[in-house]
C-alpha cells in the first residue's frame, strides 16, 4: 500500500527520476538499506529464528531497487548475500558453508533477483510514461502558443476598417477553417507531419476539375503545413474572387520542384492561373499579401506574385530542411 501511493504521487516520482540521475547517491541508498537491515537483523537476532535470516534484507532490496533501479537493487542483493553469508548463516562470521545454508542463500538470491526485475520493471515503465506526459505537456503548450498567435495574427489583419461585419466575418471564417483542418490533419498523424498535396486538394476541394498539382508529394512538418494552409487558402479565395476559379473554364497549375543545386535542396512551389478574367494589380494590400510575400519571405526564401493579365502567378522558394518533416 505504502509504495502504491507513493508511485500515485508525481512529486515522489519526480524525486526518483532526479534521484536517478545521481548514481553516487543510489548506490549509496543502496548501502545504507543493507545496513540498516543488517542492525535490525541484529537487533531481533535474539527474538527470531534462524529461519527469518533474509526477511529484513528483502526490505532493503526492495527500497534500493524503488529509488535506483534495476543495478542498485542487483548491488544491494550482491551486498545482502554477502553479510547475511557472513554474519547470520552457521558457522557465523565465516565463509563456510553446509549444503542446506548454500541452497537457502542460492534461493534467497534468486527471489531477490525476481524482486528487482519486478520492481525496476514496475517503477520503470511509470518513470517513462511521466517523461512522456512531461515531453507532450511541453508540446502541446508550445504547439498552443503557436496556434494563438496565429489566430491572433489572422484575426487582427483581417478586421479592416471600412468592411462590413458580414464580409470579415467570412474571411476570419475562411482562414480559420484553413488553419483548423491542417491542424486536424497534423493531429489525425500524431503530429509527425502532413502532405502537402493532401492540404492543397483539401483547401482546393470542389474544383477538382480546374486544378491539377503536380511535384507536392512530400510529407512537411507543423510550421511548414500551416505557413502553406494559409498561402494556398489565400491563393484560392482570391482566384474564387477575381481570377481563374471565377470561370467556369479557368484553369489552376500547382507545380512543385525539389532543387539540389549547391548542394543544398530547394523546394520550389508555384501557382499559375490561366483562363480566368483580366488580372489587375490591387492597389491595396491586406493581409493576404502579407501572407503571400511578407510571411512567406520570413518563412522561406524568396516569394515572388506577379500580375500577368492571361492569369496570376505566385512563386515560392524555401529551404527543404525548413518544411520537411523529421518523422
Amino acid at each position: 500500500m505504502l509504495f502504491a501511493r507513493a508511485l500515485g504521487d508525481q512529486s515522489v516520482i519526480g524525486r526518483i527520476a532526479g534521484l536517478r540521475k545521481k548514481p553516487v547517491r543510489t548506490y549509496g541508498l543502496a548501502v545504507l538499506a543493507v545496513a540498516l537491515a543488517i542492525l535490525l537483523r541484529l537487533a531481533v537476532s535474539s527474538l527470531v529464528s534462524g529461519d527469518v535470516t533474509f526477511t529484513t534484507s528483502f526490505l532493503a532490496i526492495i527500497i534500493a531497487t524503488f529509488v535506483g533501479g534495476f543495478w542498485p537493487g542487483m548491488f544491494a542483493v550482491a551486498l545482502s548475500s554477502v553479510s547475511n553469508w557472513y554474519l547470520f548463516l552457521p558457522p557465523a562470521f565465516s565463509f563456510a558453508l553446509k549444503q542446506p545454508e548454500a541452497f537457502a542463500l542460492l534461493l534467497f538470491v534468486c527471489i531477490a533477483t525476481v524482486i528487482v526485475a519486478v520492481v525496476s520493471g514496475l517503477v520503470g515503465s511509470i518513470l517513462i510514461h511521466q517523461q512522456r506526459q512531461q515531453f507532450l505537456n511541453r508540446e502541446l503548450h508550445h504547439r498552443s502558443q503557436n496556434l494563438f498567435a496565429v489566430i491572433q495574427a489572422i484575426a487582427s489583419r483581417s478586421l479592416v476598417e471600412g468592411q462590413p461585419i458580414s464580409e470579415i466575418k467570412e474571411i476570419l471564417n475562411g482562414r480559420i477553417r484553413a488553419l483548423a483542418d491542417t491542424h486536424a490533419m497534423l493531429a489525425n498523424n500524431a503530429w509527425a507531419g502532413a502532405p502537402l498535396k493532401e492540404i492543397i486538394l483539401r483547401e482546393l476541394s470542389g474544383f477538382e476539375g480546374q486544378v491539377s498539382v503536380a511535384g507536392c508529394d512530400i510529407v512537411i512538418n507543423t510550421p511548414a503545413a500551416q505557413n502553406f494552409a494559409l498561402i494556398v487558402h489565400e491563393l484560392r479565395t482570391n482566384a474564387v474572387k477575381y481570377g481563374a476559379l471565377s470561370a467556369p473554364l479557368g484553369q489552376v497549375s500547382i507545380d512543385g520542384h525539389v532543387n539540389h543545386a549547391n548542394g543544398t535542396g530547394q523546394f520550389q512551389f508555384r501557382w499559375d492561373e490561366a483562363g480566368g478574367p483580366p488580372v489587375i494589380e490591387p492597389t491595396r494590400k491586406g493581409f493576404g499579401s502579407t501572407v503571400l510575400l511578407e510571411t512567406a519571405k520570413h518563412f522561406g526564401q524568396a516569394a515572388e506574385t506577379v500580375y500577368r493579365s492571361e492569369g496570376l502567378t505566385y512563386e515560392f522558394r524555401v529551404s527543404l530542411s525548413t518544411i520537411q518533416s523529421s518523422a
